[in-house]
């Protein structure tokens, strides 16, 4: 809640009607956003280390053979990890935008919790004998909002789902291990003893 007061000035200005609130909200946001930070710094470039584009031919993408895809898959999800969480982000949200039906739902479902969430922890309503919490609306929301998810649009998520998936590992099984990847790995192996 934001108080609006109106100076001597005849100017409004902004108070805060709860200033403890915003000083919580931005301290807790501090440590979120330097874990953020941390984590989108270790994606790679997407045009000369992920894509191959203009860089040098031994480090492109090949046909593996049987006994070095499994491994070429594992170094490759390693070292592209943050790379792929941003591509399956964005095969989330181009789901979202062209399933009308998902937009709805990722509508409806975040005013909900918005309104949920932004309710004081201490809330109790008394429905006949029983007293709910702000966790029993949580865990009932959580409920509903899945199952009607489920049911309403289970292909779209899957088929989704699986095509992100099936992009991921058609990279991570094609495009040879760049060297930077197979330094890091033989430093881990000779820490290990």
């Amino acid at each position: 809640i934001t108080v609006w007061l109106e100076s001597t000035e005849g100017a409004l200005h902004r108070e805060p009607a709860h200033p403890q609130r915003e000083v919580m909200a931005a301290a807790a946001a501090a440590p979120l956003a330097k874990k953020a930070e941390a984590f989108l710094k270790r994606s790679r470039k997407w045009d000369s280390e992920f894509l191959c584009l203009g860089s040098k031919q031994q480090e492109a993408f090949s046909v593996p053979r049987p006994e070095e895809l499994l491994p070429r898959i594992t170094a490759n999800l390693d070292y592209f990890c943050v790379n792929y969480c941003i591509c399956l982000t964005l095969f989330a949200i181009v789901a979202i935008v062209v399933y009308p039906q998902l937009l709805v739902l990722v509508s409806v479902f975040s005013v909900l919790w918005y309104m949920l969430l932004t309710r004081p922890s201490h809330i109790k309503v008394q429905v006949g004998a029983l007293l709910v919490t702000k966790k029993h609306f949580q865990m009932g929301l959580g409920v509903v909002n899945g199952l009607v998810v489920f049911f309403l649009a289970r292909t779209t998520i899957f088929a989704t789902i699986g095509a992100s998936l099936l992009a991921v590992l058609c990279h991570a099984g094609f495009r040879n291990v760049p060297s930077k990847a197979k330094d890091k790995l033989a430093e881990e192996e000779a820490r290990e003893p």
